[in-house]
């Protein structure tokens, strides 16, 4: 096999007793194209390159003369066919014969060359000639050839040596030879990609030892403790936020009507201490699991050891006000009427508070940390016995309700109404919520009611039909209300709830409720002008001149009203004690009774006159004298019953 067929073909000659591949792959990857060398090479002078050029031919002559040898030039063939085909780098070997080809030189030569050059320049090639020389066989010429292939260009010295011989262009050598001194070679990617992934894995390591190291002082990520965020803080740090909330702790006080006071830590020289809890739960954390942490919340509750100056703290509650105010007692709630019905008064809580209850409650509500205590809705104010809300209040109120239901009107001249408005007032209830409805009260007013209406003996004002304003009093005339008969009447209307209107029960009526209680139509006899009038309707149809008694005798003023008439009927007279006879028996046509006593109208023929002074020196005994047809005619239209009104 002939050298030049080795690149070539790429074929590789199976010799089982070839050299070691231990040497020629000690550095398999460091294969750079003819090219690249190549071009970074410097231009050698002539002198030097011919020197190479004499010093290759030499050593290319050995390596032709060992390379027919099976034993000699087979491992280095197939080594290196086998380096390029598992490093895909076969194409090398074609683009170096392409480019001796067109640069009448082996470019894998000029490699051999340029690393002759770069261990030694000339004076290595030299040594390899004397080398040569002196051992005068080929197996120098196969050391310098394995030497060659240990720098991955021993298959392309044999192929550079077999085109030289075959295109028998030594120049191109020589000028190869020339351009191999040049920079270091190309570090391959794939080695680039093994170390920066290295470096990246090197970086990552610290990072995560160096966070892992933090977090063994810091808490993690999403640590809250008591619901404050502690992530990446210290141990110190949570103690000192504690100790600040330990010096702003506020206890609030509020009192009746809203008024608040406020207890601090800072006053009571309070601390929290929280044993150890704060460093156990950084020595519990997992700090190397701080990449699988970071997402996760961590929510942990401390128990703090709280201690604060308890005489601090009673002092303080011995000056608040809440404690050293005059206090006001409770009042429970009650019915009330509000004018319409009984509503619940709403109770009240005053400020009696229990002092030593609030510093028990105090000293509590300090060692939880609580902000507030509410006096009132806590019950440190002394209670009411009953509140709006208590059941037996509010039975209570339906039940006054029910007798405030009744209403009875009194038809009067401005009717008289007994409704809520004053029956609530005769209403009461004890301590059990007994009610009473006060008939004493309710009597009381009856007979008041009583004087304001019976109108009997009552002083009356009134105008003459001569136009003269006077005054009327005494007489039998007007309204008498029976008490005893309506008292229990309007009592049982009440306690029934009843709605009604009606008269008082009465003993006597009149003709109107009106301050002229007599009416329109009725008898008007005036004494001093000795004259009467009948009117009806307020309308005076009839009068006359009249004698009345006289002075031993006299009419007696007042309101009356005709009992009875007679006609004719005979008039007695009082019985006299010494002869226990009646004074007189007077027969007459025409009687009108006015009194029981004796005073009426009645026809008189056996007065010479009548009106004037007539009356004080022959006036009669009482009854009130007429002149005969004038009785007659009044007799004639006058009514039972129609009041009689005889004044001054």
């Amino acid at each position: 096999m002939n050298p030049t067929d080795t690149p070539i073909t790429g074929s590789t000659q199976n010799n089982p007793k070839e050299t070691p591949k231990a040497d020629s792959m000690k550095n398999p990857g460091n294969h750079s194209t003819p090219q690249n060398i190549s071009q970074g090479r410097p231009q050698d002078d002539p002198e030097r390159s011919s020197a190479g050029s004499s010093q290759g031919s030499s050593q290319e002559d050995s390596l032709h003369g060992s390379a027919d040898s099976p034993q000699a030039s087979s491992p280095k063939d197939s080594v290196h066919d086998s380096q390029e085909d598992s490093a895909g780098s076969s194409g090398d070997s074609s683009q170096s014969s392409s480019q001796k080809d067109s640069n009448g030189s082996s470019g894998d030569s000029s490699q051999s060359s340029s690393r002759k050059d770069s261990n030694g320049s000339s004076g290595d090639s030299s040594q390899s000639s004397s080398r040569k020389d002196s051992n005068g066989s080929s197996g120098d010429s196969s050391q310098s050839s394995s030497r060659k292939d240990s720098n991955g260009s021993s298959g392309g010295s044999s192929q550079s040596s077999s085109r030289k011989d075959s295109n028998g262009s030594s120049g191109d050598s020589s000028k190869d030879s020339s351009q191999e001194a040049g920079p270091a070679k190309a570090v391959p990617y794939k080695k680039i990609a093994v170390w920066t992934a290295a470096a990246i894995a090197a970086v990552l390591l610290l990072t995560y030892l160096g966070v892992s190291i933090y977090f063994r002082s810091h808490y993690l990520f999403q640590t809250t403790i008591n619901g404050q965020d502690f992530s990446r803080q210290t141990v110190d740090d949570a103690r000192a936020f504690f100790a600040g909330e330990a010096n702003a702790y506020t206890l609030t006080i509020t009192e009746s009507g809203g008024r608040t006071e406020d207890i601090t830590g800072n006053e009571i020289h309070m601390a929290w201490n929280d044993n150890q809890a704060l460093d156990d739960i950084l020595n519990e954390q997992n700090a190397f699991a701080w990449p699988f942490e970071y997402f996760k919340e961590k929510s942990e509750e401390v128990v703090f050891e709280i201690s604060y100056d308890k005489n601090a703290l009673e002092k303080k509650v011995s000056t608040l006000n809440a404690v050293t105010a005059e206090p006001i007692q409770p009042k429970s709630a009650y019915p009330e009427f509000d004018g319409n019905a009984y509503v619940i008064k709403p109770e009240v809580y005053g400020t009696d508070l229990d002092s030593e209850k609030l510093k028990k409650q105090v000293h509590q509500s300090v060692a939880q940390l609580e902000e507030e205590i509410d006096l009132q809705e806590e019950g440190f104010y002394k209670a009411p016995e009953y509140t709006t809300e208590s059941k037996e209040l509010k039975e209570l109120c339906q039940t006054l309700n029910q007798y405030c239901k009744a209403s009875i009107t009194y038809e009067m001249d401005v009717p008289v109404v007994v409704d809520k408005t004053l029956i609530s007032t005769w209403l009461s209830y004890d301590t059990n919520f007994h009610v009473t409805l006060d008939e004493a009260a309710i009597r009381n007013w009856m007979a008041e009611f009583g004087r304001r209406y019976d109108t009997v003996g009552t002083t009356r004002p009134l105008t003459t039909p001569a136009g003269k304003a006077t005054e009327v009093s005494g007489g039998t005339y007007g309204w008498i209300i029976n008490e005893e008969v309506e008292f229990p009447a309007l009592v049982n209307s009440i306690r029934n709830g009843e709605v009604l209107t009606k008269a008082p029960a009465c003993d006597q009526t009149a003709a109107s409720h009106a301050p002229q209680d007599w009416g329109g139509t009725f008898l008007e006899v005036d004494l001093t002008a000795q004259h009467m009038w009948y009117l009806e309707n307020g309308v005076v149809l009839f009068e006359s001149d009249v004698v009345t008694g006289k002075n031993s005798t006299i009419t007696p003023p007042g309101v009356y009203d005709i009992l009875e008439k007679l006609s004719p009927t005979v008039l007695v007279g009082n019985i006299d004690p010494e002869t226990k006879e009646p004074e007189y028996r007077t027969p007459v046509d025409f009687w009108m009774r006015v009194t029981w006593s004796g005073i009426g109208f009645h026809d008189a023929t056996w007065q010479p006159a009548f009106g004037g002074d007539v009356y004080l020196w022959n006036g009669s005994h009482g009854c009130i004298n007429m002149p005969y047809y004038n009785a007659q005619e009044l007799y004639s239209f006058l009514q039972i019953g129609t009041p009689v009104v005889v004044h001054y």
